[in-house]
């Protein structure tokens, strides 16, 4: 009996390690079969980007106020300035600023000169960053980017919001020394006026592209250049921004990752200013300083070599107008642009009909590890169906927008 229910237990044994084996032998199979079910899930495929950049303008010629030689010439200078900034009339200059933006279906978007003018009357002679004396003026006389967000109606949303250039003066709005102000009234001194520039990212909400915003970075340039502004040093910054995003085509399709960076290059003084801002953006700390897929946008103040006519007022074959553009591609950065077209520049008043734009300073680049491939590209802002009902431009700038293959 004994013999006989060891041999029974023995060919239980041999069933339970039969089905045990079968079993494992059965999971060895499925296993990898929903590991590669769930690999093949996540498929890596193309990105497909749309990027735009937009110097919006900031109303008007700076010119008058940063090269006068005595704190009376900038303070009428500064008048020049303002009215200016009312002539181009920005309120209505959004309305097809916007309606570029959204037909341009740009995921992502590099904008410059984007202005805040507050205003303080009576004058109290300025502020101390210009006068020595004085308090910064704080009503609000022109928020653009408010404006534009009203205008794109919800379409977009800020990923960052950077201040750049800071100046206040008072300003001689109607020519007259007799009806000026405050400490500088014998100077004609009606107002005072202060400009803060903003360089922003605006992304389209509901886009297959979404930028993380914790990612955020952004600095001043530590080259700049420094107006004399009546004898007053003014130091003029400027500088870039960048946000890591990702494109995801659908919930089965693998992320594919870039960073998008947005900045502005000086305009005045030597062009071995912005040739060294530039070379910043390239240096350890810089935004194309990385390993990852990388779309640089903006008013970058660098012309390409195109020849256009003689006479037209900006000599693109310039080397020293070249330096910027120059030391990015010398970085391995390659131009997704505009594909010829040119996107400079009307003159300040915006109303110049028969101005044509002859030469490239608002640029797409790309560096190499994107693997990018131009699918379409084009400049808005020259049509003159976008004219305003008063005859204004939208900007001084065309806009340069890029639909860009990232290759998997």
């Amino acid at each position: 009996m004994t013999s006989l229910t060891i041999g029974h237990a023995s060919t239980r044994a041999r069933v339970l390690v039969i089905a045990l084996i079968t079993a494992i032998a059965a999971l060895a199979v499925i296993l990898p079969a929903q590991g590669e079910a769930k690999k093949k899930g996540k498929k890596k495929t193309d990105a497909k980007v749309t990027v735009m950049t937009r110097n919006v303008y900031l109303g008007a010629d700076l010119s008058p106020a940063l090269g006068a030689a005595t704190i009376p010439e900038a303070i009428d200078g500064a008048g020049e300035i303002y009215n200016e900034i009312e002539r181009t009339n920005f309120p209505e200059r959004a309305v097809p600023l916007a309606k570029e933006i959204k037909k341009s279906k740009a995921d992502l978007v590099g904008l410059q000169e984007v202005a805040t003018w507050y205003v303080q009357m009576p004058s109290d002679g300025g502020n101390p960053g210009t006068t020595g004396i004085g308090t910064d003026a704080t009503d609000v006389k022109y928020d653009f980017l408010q404006e534009l967000l009203d205008n794109l109606g919800g379409k977009y949303k800020v990923v960052t919001d950077q201040a750049e250039f800071e100046g206040e003066l008072p300003a001689d709005i109607d020519g007259s020394d007799a009806t000026g102000g405050g400490p500088l009234a014998a100077f004609g001194a009606d107002l005072d006026a202060r400009l803060v520039m903003h360089d922003v990212i605006l992304q389209k909400k509901g886009s297959k592209v979404s930028a993380k915003k914790s990612s955020v970075m952004q600095e001043h340039y530590k080259n700049v250049f420094v107006a004399d502004v009546g004898g007053v040093p003014v130091t003029a910054d400027r500088g870039w921004q960048s946000v890591d995003a990702k494109y995801k085509k659908n919930k089965k399709s693998k992320p594919v990752k870039f960073r998008f960076v947005n900045t502005h290059l000086e305009a005045f003084g030597e062009p071995t200013i912005k040739e060294a801002q530039a070379k910043e953006l390239t240096k350890k700390g810089g935004p194309l300083k990385t390993k990852m897929r990388t779309i640089l946008v903006g008013d970058l103040n660098s012309a390409l070599g195109v020849p256009h006519e003689v006479g037209t007022g900006f000599n693109s074959g310039d080397d020293g107008d070249q330096l910027a553009f120059k030391a990015l591609q010398a970085f391995g950065m390659k131009d997704y642009g505009t594909g010829g077209d040119f996107t400079c520049c009307y003159g300040s008043a915006l109303d110049i009909m028969e101005a044509p734009f002859d030469h490239t300073i608002d640029h797409v680049l790309a560096n190499k590890k994107a693997k990018a491939k131009r699918i379409k590209a084009f400049v808005t802002g020259n049509d003159p169906g976008e004219i305003t009902p008063s005859g204004l431009w939208p900007s001084d700038h065309g806009g340069a927008v890029s639909k860009l293959k990232l290759k998997k």
